[in-house]
């Protein structure tokens, strides 16, 4: 398993309409995976729609590959 953070200290929007913060974005396996501070995959209804905020922790040319992942 390759597991590489790419954000970190995110505020998103779930997808049930609730609001986390302090949230970490991975890639593992070729897919994009957000977890709480907590270690929780964000997933389901607790999905992420939007990110409100980010610090990002990679070349904005990875990001750029990063973003059309699937997101786990």
């Amino acid at each position: 398993m390759n597991k590489t953070l790419y954000a970190q200290k995110m505020k998103c929007t779930l997808k049930d309409g609730t609001t986390v913060e302090d949230v970490k974005g991975f890639v593992i396996n070729n897919k994009r995976v957000y977890m709480t501070k907590d270690e929780v995959v964000l997933t389901g209804d607790k999905k992420v729609k939007n990110i409100l905020e980010a610090v990002i922790i990679t070349h904005p040319m990875n990001l750029i590959k990063i973003q059309m992942l699937e997101n786990e």
